[in-house]
């Protein structure tokens, strides 16, 4: 089952988004974070879990590094921003790819679910009926 998600202004915590990231991110697998290059503090954050790729995007930086517990800890214990004019920001990355299981887009605001690690897609179903009154949740059942 994949799915995507699109949170609306007045979704005030992430813990939602830390149990996505917990149950589809596999420890081992690469993971990507993308971000402007003016994000100087988000990108030496990242720099600290993997190395700058070499890129043609001319206005961003991408990280990319493998997911270990450290990592998934430091996300999940990071708190919401505060800077939320022009997104309701769960966390301070334009995008995070936890391999190709989820797709963290535009600050945590979009998600995109392509699988849940294995014996966690409960977590997944539960978590997805959790934030339907603050989001679009669009389920594929495949």
């Amino acid at each position: 089952m994949s799915s995507y998600i699109l949170i609306d202004n007045f979704m005030d915590q992430k813990n939602w988004w830390n149990e996505l990231v917990t149950a589809c991110a596999v420890i081992g697998e690469p993971f990507e974070i993308h971000c402007w290059s003016d994000e100087q503090i988000e990108i030496s954050l990242a720099l600290e879990y993997g190395h700058k790729l070499a890129t043609t995007w001319q206005d961003g930086t991408v990280i990319r590094g493998i997911i270990t517990k450290d990592f998934i800890r430091f996300l999940t214990k990071m708190p919401k921003p505060q800077d939320t004019l022009l997104y309701n920001k769960m966390i301070p990355f334009f995008t995070i790819t936890f391999g190709s299981h989820l797709h963290s887009e535009h600050y945590g605001t979009e998600i995109i679910i392509t699988k849940a690690a294995k014996g966690k897609e409960s977590i997944v179903e539960r978590v997805l009926k959790e934030v339907a009154p603050h989001a679009i949740v669009h389920r594929n059942i495949v």
